[in-house]
């Protein structure tokens, strides 16, 4: 008897622990895995197998980089310009900058990382011009190798379409008077016949208010017409070439430079925290980039809409490594728009 009620009280006890662990695993998962739909730092875990998702995504923009790379490893661009690269002594990273792919926000957090400090994308936005970042034409040439070497290399892409689109209305539309593209590009309007000028000039309004207006010179020309824009991009004509709207492909050298990772803008505030991981920053949550609602979808079809098939196919065709090397599809595009 005494055997027996030995045996139940040791029963009794391993199930009093395995109750207690479990409630005490439970109550600790609850407290690292957040909820479905809670938002903190500006990213958005749906299910707890979110971060194994993206980070997949990530494995597969790397390897579609190379394969393009390899297939084409005779076609190869020059170096580009040093100054193109940002670079964080702090947290080893080095930043291939291109316009129109969210890099103020980017370079915000770039600055935040350096300094320790939280300043807001909208607080840096006019003061990005003038801070002392880093780049690689400030160091000689063993200390370029060595950064290029070892530092964790970030390149952010973004759907081509989206990205003109974005360049257009931000240059010729909305801040004309802190940029000189209205007189820089006139002769853009060379492409489009005098009927379809009269057409688009009449329908294109800036967004600036007159009481505003300090540069009369450039506010002086005409906005470029959407439609001329596109159609002096798809060309090859030198004069029409700028950094805002030029292959990402060539901009960044993607074949020469073995980046560590591929953000795309339109999964930017997703593709951050696993940047972070990737570069070993920890404790910064901070500083990642919000979640905000997409406004490029309204936006790209009614730019687009005038635009010809036989212009977007020139653009598909000056865009092919674009297209091809960083994961988006021409063809989805058109079914978007038509």
């Amino acid at each position: 008897m005494k055997l027996f009620n030995g045996v139940q009280l040791l029963l009794a006890a391993v199930f009093f622990l395995v109750v207690f662990y479990l409630g005490i695993e439970n109550k600790f998962k609850t407290s690292i895995v957040m909820k479905p739909n809670q938002q903190t730092t500006g990213y958005r875990f749906d299910i707890p197998g979110d971060i194994q998702s993206i980070e997949s995504t990530q494995r597969e923009r790397m390897t579609l980089v190379r394969k393009r790379c390899t297939d084409n490893i005779n076609k190869k661009s020059g170096f580009p310009p040093r100054s193109r690269f940002v670079v964080s002594e702090k947290h080893k990273l080095l930043y291939c900058q291109v316009f129109k792919t969210g890099s103020t926000t980017t370079l915000t957090i770039l600055h935040n990382l350096e300094h320790d400090e939280e300043r807001s994308t909208k607080e840096m936005r006019d003061q990005l011009d003038t801070l002392p970042f880093k780049r690689l034409n400030d160091y000689t040439d063993e200390e370029v190798r060595h950064r290029l070497e070892t530092y964790t290399k970030l390149l952010i892409t973004r759907n081509p379409l989206e990205r003109l689109a974005s360049a257009w209305r931000h240059k010729f539309v909305d801040v004309p008077l802190r940029f000189w593209f209205r007189q820089e590009y006139h002769s853009m309007l060379e492409t489009l016949s005098i009927e379809t000028i009269s057409k688009n000039i009449s329908t294109t309004k800036s967004n600036v208010k007159k009481s505003n207006r300090k540069e009369v010179d450039n506010e002086n020309y005409p906005i470029v017409p959407f439609l001329a824009f596109i159609k002096a991009v798809g060309t090859n004509r030198t004069e029409w070439q700028n950094p805002h709207w030029e292959q990402i492909s060539d901009l960044c050298a993607p074949c020469q430079i073995d980046y560590d990772f591929i953000a795309h803008t339109e999964t930017l505030a997703e593709d951050f925290p696993l940047f972070f991981k990737t570069a070993g920053i920890t404790g910064k949550d901070k500083l990642l980039p919000e979640v905000r609602e997409r406004k490029s979808e309204k936006l790209f079809s009614a730019f687009y809409k005038e635009v010809s098939i036989e212009d977007l196919r020139r653009i598909k065709e000056k865009f092919k490594d674009d297209y091809d090397m960083f994961g988006y599809s021409f063809d989805d595009d058109i079914k978007g728009l038509f």
